[in-house]
Formats: C-alpha cells, structure tokens, sequence
C-alpha cells in the first residue's frame, strides 16, 4: 500500500477569546465554585474563501450559552424563545459541543485522568452515529473536551484541548488526486450549486447528473432519502460514486480540515459505502464574472469494519492538540498583564469575599452589600476605619461629613490620613479621606461633604439662620438619599439630629462611642417594617438618647484640653469601628433588617437568625477586662431624640423646630413631656400607724 495516497488532514487550532477566561473566572467565582463537575460548553469553526489561516476552534465568552437546539433538547427553553439568550453561531461558522472539565487546584489538573476523559468522548462519537443520533444533529460528529485550571487570584489559566477523531480500521486513500472544485464542476454548476443556494450546514449531499444543476441537501433533512441516495450510489461504477460534502474550515490545496475524519466513519458504519466523493466546500465569489474559490474535491476509497457493530467502541483516536514542538502539553496563559488595572483591582478586591460564599457561608448576599449607601457623619478615628471595614466588606458607596481639618496629631490615629494632609495646608478631613478611599479603590464611590450638624444649645444669630437651615436641610437629604447612616461625632448634642432624622425618615442609624477604656456600638433608627409582609414581627429598638433623660446641651463650652480631644485607648476605635461595620452586615442578612428583633443570647450552640450569627441592639465593651457585652433596652416614650413627641412636633413644624431646639435645648424636655413627670406629684403609702406606735 503507497503511503503517498494516504488522505492527511489539517488538525484544529484552539483559539480560546480573553472573554472566555473572564467568563470562567466569574463562573468559577459565583456558581461553580468548587464544583469540578463536568460542564457543557459550545465553540465554533469559521470558513472563509480568502482564509489563508490555520482551522481554528474557537471559544469565546458565550461559550458556556446552550444552543437552541440544545435548549429544546432539555425541555428548558421558553415559548417565546430570546434567541440572545443562547449561543450566537457567527456568519460562515459552525456549531461544535464540548464539555469543560475545571479542577480546584494545579496538582489536580496535572493528576486528572486525560486518558480516560479522552476515550469517553470518543467513545460518546461512536455511539451517537451507531445509535442513529447523529442522523438528527450532526454537530454530535465533532466534540471536544477542555481541561483547565484556573488560578482567579493570579488571573493564570492552564489549559489543554482534545478534540477526538476517530481511526478507521485502515487509512483511508486517495483513488484520484485531489482536484479544485473549478476542474470537477463547470461554471453553470457551481453557480446554480454552490452561490445560488445558502450556505450548507455541516455535512450534506450532492446530487444530481453530469452537466446538469447539482442539488444540495442536508443530512438531517431525511433519513430515508439519503438511504435510497446511498443505494443508487454505492460506488460500484464510476458514473453512480456518491458524491458529499461538507464545509471545511482549513486552506490547504490538497488536505481537507478536522471534521471530514469522524464524517467519514458515519458514513462508513452508516451506509457501508467503498468509495465517495467529497467537497470541502469553502466558499464561492465572484469577481469580474470570474468564479474565485480554494474549494477542492476528493475521491476516497473506505475500508470496511469487521464484525458486528455494536455501541461500544474499542477503537482508537486522536486529537490531542500539540504545542509548538509537536508535544502534548498543557498551554498557559496570563491576562493579568492585559487587564485594565480598575477592573483587576475591583476582582481581587471582590476575591476573598466571594470565596466566602464556596464554604462558609453560601447566603451571603454580596450584592446587597455592594449596594447599599453609608453615609458616614464624622471622618475622625471612627470614621476613617469604618470606611476601611465598609470597604472591605465591599460596600461602594460612602459618602463622609465633616467640619474640621486634619491637624499633625490626627494621621497616626486616623487610618485615611498621612503627614501629607497636614502640609501646607490642612486638608478637611471629609474631602482627605475620600481621596484616600479612592487611592486606595479607585472604583469606590467617595464623597466628601464639609459641614457642622446643627446641635442642641449652640445658639444661632439670626443672621446666620439662612446658612444653618442651608446645612439642615442637607442633612436631610443626604440621609434620605442613603441606605445606613454612622454616627461617629465626638460630642452628645451632635447626635441629636442625625437621630430624629433617621427616627423621622425610617432610616438605619449606627451609633459608635468611645470612652477612655470602654465603647458602645447601637443601632436604632427604623420603626415601620422594611417588607411589605402584612404581619411585622419586627422590633422598636431604644436610640443612644433613650436612657438619658438630660437633654443634650452644649458641651463642648469651657473644655479642657483632655475633654476636646477624645482620649481614649489607641486599639479601642478600631475594635468599636469593626463592631459597628459587622452589625450592619448582619442586620442587611436578617429577613427584617433594621426592625431585626435585639439578640442577646451568645450561646454559640444555639440557632442564630442570621448566617453571620445574632443581630444584638447594642454592644458594650470594656477593654480593661476584654468583655463585650450584647445589650437590649426599649425605646422610651419620653426621649428627647426618638419619641412620638419630639418626631411629630418636627414634623408639624420643620426648621423652626431646630432652630429653637439650638437656642434652648431645654425644649426638649418639655416637648418630650419630661418637665410634666418631674412637676408631677408623688404619693408614698406611710403606715404612720405603726411608725407612731414603735415611738411610743
């Protein structure tokens, strides 16, 4: 037997587009995690007339999308079928399955079982055509298996693509030599044939006389009619050869590409067909009345296979794709070095957090975190680390709200801040750490508000009643427009509003204090329920103001030095300030956010009401003896801040409510019916009787 008659093919190429490792890495992220289940994936092959390149597989970002035809298959598709929601199949291209194999770590992608995995493909091949599926989808002639590994930290995927090709039992010869499509049909042919028609689907029969208009049809149009086809041409005189063909994604002149090999053992089981003729159709124009086309047309003869043909097959294939020096190796690619430097750095920073969700805690809600809008009123201490816990909890949007500037003894205790704020020129602290947040994120959404909260007794000249009713209202819309407010001021009175606001506008408020050795971390704010559920089983939680019955006053008048700075323990903010932040993050993963009944039980065995653990109203702790302590306390009727009393007289009278409550503080109390239960009288049950007769 001359090998020079052997018929060779042009192997595929993988071409495998950057989107489709963003895709993986965001699958492997949010759905697969550490699943390592096989998974259907869909590529595709492109002819061209000009196509001078290699057959290339390709497989890009929509790869993981069902076909229609696939949809349909599982039943799973809608009546109203959005063809945008399945795999788009470009121009002059042609749909091949595949499955992608993932695996968790590098030593498993190197120890996976390759062989094996590649026989079960072929193996799948052959029992699809012995089957007679094929005979209704003939994409299930060309599959191909990926094994990856993907390592998201690094953005570095290796890979290795099979795409199985069965041998037939002897090689399959060439009886003529190749000739183009031009020296086998006239021009009136491949006119009426090959440019007049649509473009073929995969695989198809020519038919037809000598000299006369060829007519194209599909495989999976009728299986009876390419049986009888079949029996009028078996090739046993030169004049009745069958004659197919199929759309060939490679250029060379004399060898055709990758899918003719497993088409041919179709139609070698399928029909029992010796010898064919085959059109590797790829692509007809016309030019100057001239017909331009690199198609060529083969004549082959077909062994024969021995025996019975059963589903299972015990043959051999081929079709692992090669490196440069022809090897079977893995191949490795990194996009860290092409990604936009904001986009690599808003995937890193989402890692850890999304890693979470693969074992520890699945519930966890990412994206209501992300949404959600903390406005932070004060960017001292408190307010520079709860921006950094926000942030690495993956909250987007904080806006800051201050009035002082940052001063030389601020940037060793004030995480946002550096020498450089101070120098020339005192930065506002505000405006400095929002610019630090976006250094270190430039994705974060950071803004920066300067101004003073309006406070109880710091009385107001009505010359300036304007600028504060500016300010006031301000604060209001600022705490309207976002989601949390933290309240992490340094004085009593300049709590006040930011409470009635968020009482009066149904917004979650967080308090954090601190105190030289000690911090508390509240949260209140909320009183009507968040869902729309026609029971609430929520809870009215006490505000900072609710166990003081002083109303808050300008305390900020004749203070020493140690009482206008915050002396406190350096480590006790960051304590406080993380507290804070994860009480929001359990409060957003309760069915009832902000109306969260208060949690005390810390009994680690119990059922808590939250993946993250208990919702606990307030939290006191006490660094001299490391205790934190979760407490309860019920709003009180009567608070200067919180109450019906002192809401409802906002609400009738606004502004002038404020302003009079900043040039008399003692308002409050009367407001708040306070004055009326110290006026009122007080009656004590004396037994005289018996005090009377003990002196006698």
């Amino acid at each position: 037997m001359s090998t020079n008659n052997i018929l060779q093919y042009k192997e595929f190429s993988s071409f495998v587009n950057i989107s489709f490792w963003h895709e993986l890495s965001s699958k492997k992220l949010d759905v697969l995690k550490l699943n390592d289940e096989p998974i259907p994936l869909n590529s595709h092959y492109t002819f061209s007339p000009s196509q001078q390149l290699d057959p290339f597989l390709c497989l890009e970002f929509n790869g993981f999308q069902q076909t229609l035809k696939q949809s349909q298959q599982h039943k799973s598709h809608a009546s109203n079928n959005n063809n945008e929601n399945y795999y788009n199949v470009p121009n002059r291209s042609y749909l091949v399955p595949g499955t992608l194999l993932n695996y968790n770590t590098a030593e498993d992608f190197k120890q996976s079982p390759k062989t094996k995995l590649f026989e079960d493909a072929s193996k799948k091949i052959w029992s699809d055509i012995v089957l007679g599926f094929v005979d209704k989808d003939m994409t299930l002639l060309n599959r191909f298996i990926l094994i990856t590994y993907a390592d998201i930290k690094n953005h570095q995927f290796y890979y290795l693509f099979g795409i199985p090709a069965l041998l037939p039992p002897q090689p399959i010869q060439q009886f003529e030599e190749t000739k183009s499509l031009l020296q086998f049909y006239n021009k009136d042919q491949i006119k009426s044939t090959f440019m007049n028609n649509p473009v073929p689907q995969y695989f198809y029969l020519v038919g037809g006389s000598e000299n006369e208009p060829f007519e194209i049809k599909n495989f999976e149009d009728s299986l009876t009619a390419n049986e009888e086809y079949f029996k009028a041409h078996d090739g046993s005189r030169e004049d009745n050869i069958p004659t197919v063909g199929f759309c060939d994604p490679c250029s060379l002149p004399s060898n055709p590409g990758w899918p003719l090999r497993n088409f041919l053992i179709y139609l070698i089981v399928k029909y029992q067909i010796k010898r064919v003729r085959v059109v590797c159709f790829r692509g007809v124009s016309l030019s100057s009345s001239e017909i331009e086309t690199n198609s060529i047309v083969l004549s082959l003869t077909l062994p024969e296979i021995d025996g019975n043909i059963t589903p299972e097959w015990s043959g051999k294939s081929v079709g692992w794709e090669k490196d440069n020096n022809g090897k079977i190796a893995p191949r490795f690619i990194s996009l860290a070095s092409t990604m936009d430097p904001l986009k690599l750095a808003s995937q890193s920073v989402d890692l850890n957090l999304k890693l979470m969700r693969w074992r520890v805690m699945p519930s966890l809600n990412l994206e209501a975190i992300k949404d959600t809008k903390c406005l932070l009123l004060g960017s001292g201490t408190l307010g520079c680390n709860v921006a950094r816990c926000l942030m690495s909890w993956g909250v987007r949007n904080i806006t800051f709200v201050d009035s002082s500037k940052v001063s030389y003894s601020n940037p060793v205790r004030q995480s946002l801040f550096t020498f450089d704020d101070c120098t020339p020129k005192n930065k506002e602290k505000s405006v400095a750490a929002a610019e630090a947040l976006k250094k270190i994120f430039p994705a974060v959404n950071a803004k920066a508000e300067v101004f003073s909260i309006p406070m109880p007794g710091h009385s107001v000249p009505k010359h300036e009643h304007d600028n504060v009713k500016a300010t006031f209202e301000k604060l209001e819309q600022l705490i309207k427009e976002h989601d949390v407010v933290y309240l992490l001021t340094d004085s009593r009175e300049s709590r006040w509003l930011p409470t009635l606001l968020c009482r009066a506008n149904n917004k979650l408020l967080i308090n954090a204090a601190l105190g030289f050795d000690s911090y508390l971390v509240i949260r209140h704010g909320i009183r009507n329920a968040l869902s729309q559920k026609e029971s609430d089983d929520g809870c009215d939680l006490g505000c900072y103001f609710c166990n003081d019955v002083i109303a808050p006053t300008d305390t900020l008048k004749d203070r020493t030095l140690d009482q206008m700075c915050t002396v406190t323990r350096p480590g006790l903010s960051m304590i406080a300030s993380s507290i804070a932040v994860e009480l929001l993050i359990s409060t957003l993963h309760h069915p009832l956010g902000g109306r969260a009944p208060a949690e005390t039980d810390t009994d680690v065995y119990k059922q808590a009401s939250t993946p993250l653990g208990i919702v606990p109203h307030q939290l006191r702790g006490f660094l001299s003896h490391y205790q934190t302590l979760p407490l309860f306390s019920n709003p009180y009727k009567n608070c200067t801040a919180c109450s019906d009393f002192i809401v409802n007289e906002f609400n009738q009278n606004g502004f002038n409510f404020i302003l009079n409550v900043m040039n008399d503080s003692s308002i409050l109390t009367k407001v708040a019916g306070i004055d009326e239960l110290k006026n009122s009288e007080v009656t004590i049950d004396w037994d005289l009787d018996d005090i009377l007769s003990d002196d006698e």
